[in-house]
């Protein structure tokens, strides 16, 4: 059986990757490139089978990774054209993927393309600012879902803010929209008494107030040498860590805000979740800094509130059409284990050690409400231990492949606490 290849994910070191740099913008970038567009890798030098095994050969090195999900065209023999899960990564140069049966020859001909194909979401409405980056709306293209809201991302330079002030992404999530800035329905988050108070900043200078839900790619490194921050802090140029991880149904972005930093201190998401609720139809979640906060008051905030860092309980928005703003706990099974006020995955083997008990568990995010368990997000698990897995080097859990992303959030007592998170990269055969 060949490898499912539903869920994929992609990195900043692939080829002609976008980058998330300190500039308006780049979130946006990156969303086309994973969601819609998908990444252009280069031209294959040669396809080579052997019996169902195929080995891809590069002129020079491709920077793919095992695992993630590669798209072959060009190919006269259809048989090697489609998406692959790449099975093994022999060097720099090539890789091995499998077909469902031998092909008729060994070796390919054509003009052979390979790409990281896109998740296949829709961008029906955009806008770019001319002075930097611009507006965007993505969704689903899964037509029999209950409901397919558009996730609104501005990224571009509010008149309230300071350019030289922390970077991120407003995003929200809309029920219907006729283009880029009529928005039809519910949205989330909203407040009735302010209906653009997650799109318009307010205010100017340091006291200036910008959005609500938050995607941030771009602050200071002043975070990580004294443990003092706020959005008024001047963030470094460079290149920042990303991975995007999902399907056409949700997806996870995991990035560092500071040029260099190792650190997924972000994780960020937006989706159908697994619905426990038959009289709910609006099954979304959307993950993010949910802050509404002034320039000089947001000190360490995207670590304190930032949810799915390293804590098995964060705060998620849940979509509902009451056009309110509306809240559920995203708890792991891990409190469940009592672990009292341990909720760091990293501050102690909170589960016991890996080599003693001979497992290591995986525990899933449950949406909880007043009500009680509402529904379960897909595609990522809680890990209640200290970093068992090398980051970003998938591995093999019981049927299934996981993700392992490193995190890290700052805790009260003025220390960081590391942590990893497991993401799903499906069934392998």
């Amino acid at each position: 059986m060949v490898a499912s290849t539903n869920i994929k994910f992609y990195v900043h070191t692939n080829n002609n990757a976008p980058q998330l740099q300190n500039a308006y913008g780049s979130m946006i970038n990156v969303l086309d490139a994973c969601l819609v567009n998908g990444i252009n890798i280069g031209t294959v030098s040669s396809l080579t089978a052997s019996s169902t095994t195929v080995t891809a050969l590069f002129s020079s090195a491709h920077n793919l990774m095992r695992y993630q999900v590669i798209k072959i065209t060009g190919a006269n023999q259809p048989e090697f054209n489609g998406e692959h899960r790449i099975l093994t990564v022999p060097n720099a140069q090539s890789i091995t993927f499998e077909l469902a049966a031998a092909p008729g020859v060994s070796n390919a001909t054509g003009l052979i393309e390979a790409s990281l194909p896109s998740l296949g979401w829709a961008k029906p409405f955009s806008s770019s600012n001319p002075a930097g980056g611009g507006k965007a709306a993505y969704r689903t293209n899964k037509l029999l879902l209950p409901s397919r809201p558009f996730l609104r991302v501005i990224d571009e330079l509010d008149p309230s803010w300071t350019s030289t002030y922390a970077k991120y992404a407003k995003v929200g999530i809309v029920e219907d929209m006729t283009d880029i800035d009529t928005m039809l329905g519910g949205q989330l988050p909203y407040n009735s008494s302010n209906p653009s108070m997650n799109w318009t900043g307010t205010g100017s200078g340091t006291g200036a107030s910008n959005g609500w839900c938050k995607w941030y790619y771009a602050r200071s490194n002043s975070e990580y040498t004294s443990g003092a921050i706020n959005d008024t802090y001047a963030p470094t140029d460079g290149d920042r860590t990303w991975t995007i991880i999902g399907n056409d149904e949700y997806f996870f972005i995991c990035n560092s805000t500071v040029a260099g930093q190792v650190n997924a201190v972000c994780v960020s998401g937006f989706g159908h979740y697994k619905n426990f609720l038959a009289v709910n139809s609006n099954n979304v979640f959307l993950i993010g800094v949910l802050e509404r906060a002034t320039a000089n008051n947001m000190s360490q905030k995207i670590c304190n509130y930032n949810p799915l860092l390293s804590m098995p309980i964060a705060t998620i928005a849940v979509f509902s059409l009451n056009s309110e703003f509306t809240q559920a706990e995203a708890r792991s099974l891990g409190l469940d284990f009592g672990y009292g006020s341990q909720w760091y995955t990293g501050y102690s083997d909170t589960a016991g050690a890996p080599t003693l008990l001979g497992k290591i568990f995986l525990a899933p995010f449950y949406l909880k409400t007043n009500e009680g368990l509402v529904g379960e997000i897909p595609g990522i698990k809680f890990i209640p231990h200290n970093r068992p897995y090398s980051n970003l080097i998938p591995v093999r859990s019981e049927n299934n492949m996981i993700l392992p992303i490193n995190t890290m959030n700052f805790s009260t007592s003025g220390t960081y606490r590391y942590g990893q998170l497991a993401f799903d990269l499906g069934g392998l055969k």
